[in-house]
């Protein structure tokens, strides 16, 4: 599959590229798995004198050490009878015959649990030569792992990088190009395939590398997580058990929780069967340092200030897994994935509805940067807050409010996973719905949009707005 985007990281490789002529330049480049941080290396370096290095945690220091030789004098870098006996010598060899080149380490976090005096034998290498025109690239996808490598105060290497690249999952609209490649030509494709892969990269490659393209989401989840010797069954897994160790139990409770509509602290810890007191230490190192869960606060509130608060986990397959394998892990465990399959089928729709807002927000965002809303957002998420229903104390939900603090001016939106979708009945109650928002209730200009597959009637009304599939296609495809 061709390259798809990635400009400004691209742009700031080269950056860093120019920079490195005259000295040592450093980077780190991190994301979560399959986002393509591998692939933005290979692009970048392709034209480019480079040597790659991939840190695999099941070899052993010296086996690594070996074959890292190995490529040295593959690459002519080194002569075929030198021999390289410590990593110390290892390093030495890299800034005495690597100027002028890029060399990457790939998951080098690893060096972790193969050979932990790694990082001080590069520290003192990075003090020592300083002025060696090199390009170091290091790359990683355990966040908390890297952090804790870079980051620490107390890390050898802290303050020895020059740049930070964090990688994000592409947009929707980049998402659209891979799935169009993949024979997919339908919007409502697009976003439920998005709704399951997000624009996380490696998935959209395996559809073409096990020839799924342009088949049912269904039949390609079945491929590649539910079935025998999946590709990528036990991947979640995988990558969990080495960015928490053993105390992998609470966390996976709570991301259970929060993938199966647990969000608000009180929820998890009850689903977790804990306080909160003790939940809170694990959700925060799942917000700060692994960065895994995201907190969501309604968008008329400050995040600084206000004790509301939701969970929702970053990554979509991350979420589809919990929500649906991990809750039912004896069924998965014993590969009953006819009965598994069954569950998904039943929920799936309802599961792509909560993601379906995620586009929508995209969608705003995209005709906010092209000047077409009714006016320019400045903020944009979802709200929630509390009313009184006679006694009965209720919260209201909005799916989306997009809001301009300067001009006094506010759009609440829903969004209906469903076709021929009844207009009025669901702007009437969005208006009242908007009546519990506290923000500039008495000056502010009110505008109302649903987003559904399709609707019965496009109603025309003031300051309302309507968009089905077929207005995401255009405003995408433009």
């Amino acid at each position: 599959m061709r390259f798809i985007n990635r400009q400004v990281e691209l742009k700031e490789l080269e950056d860093c590229y120019a920079f490195s002529k005259k000295k040592l330049f450093s980077v780190v480049i991190y994301g979560m798995r399959r986002v393509g941080k591998t692939e933005l290396i290979k692009e970048f370096s392709k034209d480019k004198e480079s040597i790659y290095f991939f840190v695999y945690d099941n070899k052993t220091s010296k086996a690594l050490l070996s074959e890292y030789e190995e490529e040295l004098k593959r690459r002519n870098i080194i002569e075929p009878l030198v021999k390289i006996e410590t990593w110390e010598n290892f390093a030495d060899v890299l800034f005495d015959k690597c100027r002028g080149k890029i060399v990457v380490f790939d998951e080098f976090q690893n060096f972790r649990e193969i050979y932990p005096a790694i990082f001080s034998v590069f520290q003192r290498k990075f003090d020592e030569n300083k002025d060696v025109p090199i390009l170091m690239i290091f790359s990683g996808s355990l966040i908390g792992m890297i952090k804790k490598t870079f980051e620490d105060l107390k890390a050898p290497l802290y303050g020895r990088i020059k740049t930070k690249i964090k990688l994000a999952p592409l947009s929707y609209k980049d998402t659209r190009a891979m799935l169009d490649i993949l024979k997919y030509k339908k919007e409502s494709d697009f976003v439920e395939f998005y709704s399951i892969f997000g624009g996380i990269p490696k998935y959209y490659v395996a559809i073409e590398d096990f020839e799924l393209e342009g088949k049912p989401l269904i039949d390609v989840l079945m491929y590649l997580f539910l079935r025998e010797n999946a590709p990528f069954g036990y991947e979640v897994l995988d990558v969990l058990r080495q960015e928490f160790g053993k105390r992998k139990g609470t966390y996976y409770t709570i991301l259970e929780a929060i993938a199966t509509g647990h969000t608000k602290l009180n929820e998890i810890a009850t689903y977790a069967g804990r306080n909160i007191t003790s939940i809170t230490r694990y959700l925060n190192d799942l917000t700060e340092k692994y960065e895994m869960v995201g907190r969501v606060v309604p968008v008329t509130e400050n995040p600084e200030k206000t004790r509301k608060g939701t969970y929702v986990i970053r990554n979509p397959v991350m979420a589809f897994w919990f929500r649906y394998i991990h809750k039912n892990i004896s069924l998965f465990e014993g590969k009953n994935f006819s009965e598994l399959i069954a569950i998904i089928r039943k929920d799936l729709g309802r599961y792509e509805g909560r993601q379906f807002e995620i586009v929508g927000r995209e969608f705003f965002t995209e005709l906010n940067t092209k000047g077409t809303m009714p006016f320019k957002f400045s903020k944009i998420g979802t709200w929630w807050g509390p009313y009184r229903d006679n006694e009965e104390r209720k919260t209201a939900e909005i799916d989306i409010v997009a809001l301009n603090d300067s001009t006094k001016e506010i759009l609440f939106c829903e969004c209906k996973w469903q076709d021929n979708v009844d207009a009025k009945k669901i702007l009437a109650e969005l208006k009242e719905k908007a009546k519990f928002v506290q923000w500039n209730n008495e000056k502010r200009k009110e505008h109302y949009a649903v987003f559904a597959k399709s609707f019965r009637e496009k109603i025309k009304e003031p300051n309302v707005l309507l968009f089905d599939l077929k207005d995401f296609e255009r405003t995408f495809k433009s």
